[in-house]
């Protein structure tokens, strides 16, 4: 199965650790997680 390709923009990198964002640093590290496990490439 071919992985999707992802383009990240710089600001959804910054959401990682943005904690007066909670929910957008939570769909961030979700999505962090996704990339490890090889779901899609960066």
């Amino acid at each position: 199965m071919r992985r999707l390709k992802v383009y990240l923009d710089t600001s959804v990198v910054s959401y990682l650790y943005q904690e007066d964002a909670f929910e957008r640093m939570q769909d961030t590290l979700a999505l962090w997680e996704l990339f490890r496990q090889g779901v899609y490439e960066v």
